[in-house]
Parts: structure tokens; C-alpha cells; sequence
């Protein structure tokens, strides 16, 4: 007797689950639910502390997007945030690499490593930290912040008008 309950609480949770996508998701229009992803997806690629989606819902109200879709696409994308954070350190290098004087990428981010990983002082450590954080990372997460969240943008606008042409 017990187990029907808990599966009609479960049956209960599932419909009230797709009650608040169908309410607070799809019944917005496609530019706001995109732009919602968008910041969903922007967010994660900037160092927030486990916050991403908290940040998200503050910048889906301050940008007037769909609060739903930005605190769902940030929470369904922080497993990526490993990766994400990677893909910061390889676009920043990219750019920076240059810039350093160095030959290639490889050697490029072996060296700021280097300056995380060296011995000394704390203060060098903290300072080297910071370096690497401070420019390669962060100007990598701008960049990927904004492209990876107008691609997703676009992509989501896309296919949401396109499912209103459909039943429309």
C-alpha cells in the first residue's frame, strides 16, 4: 500500500514538473526563453563559486528573459563546467600566446601552469594564480560567455519559432 503512494506522489511530482515547463517555460515568447538559455549557458562559463544558477536567475530578471529557462540550462550544464573552464584556458591562450611571446599554445600553458605549480613563496604562488586566472582564463570565459550564449540564443529562438509555426 505504501509503494502506491509514493508512486502516485512520484506521478504527483512528474505532472507538477512538466506543469512548470509547459506554465513558466513554453508559454513565454522564443526571445525571452532563448535569451534565458543563453544566459543559462554564459554564466557557467565564468567562475561563480557553485552560484551559476543563482547568478543566472539574477541576470535573467535584470535582462528581462525567461527565468526558468536560464536557472534550468545553467543547472543542466554544470556538469560541462570542467570542461568549460578548459575551453577558457585553450581560447585564452590562443589570444594571449601571442602576446607572450611565446612559440605554440602547448608551451604557452605549460608555463603559466609553471607559475601555479612552482615552488617559493605562497605569495608568488597566490600571485601566479591570480596571472594565470586574472588574464588567459578570464578573457577566455568572456569570450566563450558571450559566443557560446548568442549561439545557444540563436539556436533556441530558432527552434522555438519553428514549433510555433507548426501549431500555429
Amino acid at each position: 500500500m505504501a509503494e502506491k503512494n509514493q508512486l502516485t506522489g512520484w506521478a504527483r511530482l512528474k505532472k507538477s514538473f512538466y506543469n512548470v515547463i509547459d506554465k513558466q517555460i513554453l508559454k513565454d515568447s522564443p526571445p525571452r526563453i532563448a535569451r534565458g538559455c543563453g544566459l543559462g549557458i554564459a554564466i557557467n562559463f565564468i567562475p561563480t563559486l557553485g552560484l551559476g544558477f543563482a547568478v543566472a536567475f539574477l541576470c535573467a530578471v535584470i535582462f528581462r528573459s525567461n527565468r526558468a529557462s536560464a536557472v534550468g540550462t545553467s543547472l543542466a550544464l554544470a556538469p560541462l563546467v570542467p570542461v568549460m573552464y578548459a575551453l577558457n584556458l585553450v581560447v585564452g591562450g590562443l589570444i594571449l600566446t601571442p602576446v607572450a611571446g611565446h612559440e605554440n599554445i602547448v608551451e604557452f600553458i605549460v608555463s603559466q601552469y609553471a607559475l601555479i605549480l612552482s615552488i617559493g613563496s605562497l605569495k608568488d604562488k597566490m600571485f601566479g594564480f591570480l596571472e594565470f586566472f586574472g588574464t588567459t582564463f578570464m578573457l577566455g570565459a568572456g569570450i566563450n560567455a558571450v559566443v557560446f550564449g548568442f549561439a545557444l540564443y540563436l539556436f533556441v529562438n530558432h527552434l522555438l519559432k519553428k514549433k510555433a509555426k507548426k501549431e500555429g
